[in-house]
């Protein structure tokens, strides 16, 4: 199983891409509480990326591996769950 959690070296951040918006989006321990797998990760609370940009905001809880979207998430996935994808197919993220 391939890793769907990236370190960022030297920091507490941790990257994954988003298959809604198409980006990186981040995370910091121990702002977030993380299970600390890079396989089916679970980090709480939820991510809201762009909270001032309606027309870009991103909202998610990510639970064993899947993305929960929020319904005002712009994109659409907005209301549905999917895996989060492998880090190896989305280095540029």
């Amino acid at each position: 199983m391939a890793d769907k959690i990236h370190a960022m070296p030297g920091s507490n951040l941790y990257v994954f891409h988003c298959p809604g918006c198409g980006y990186g989006h981040r995370f910091e321990v121990p702002r977030w509480s993380w299970n600390g797998s890079l396989e089916k990760p679970t980090f709480s609370p939820s991510l809201l990326v762009n909270s001032h940009m309606p027309e870009q905001r991103c909202h998610l809880f990510m639970t064993k591996g899947r993305i929960q979207y929020l319904s005002d998430c712009h994109h659409r996935l907005a209301g549905q769950t999917v895996d989060v994808p492998d880090w190896e197919n989305n280095s540029n993220a």
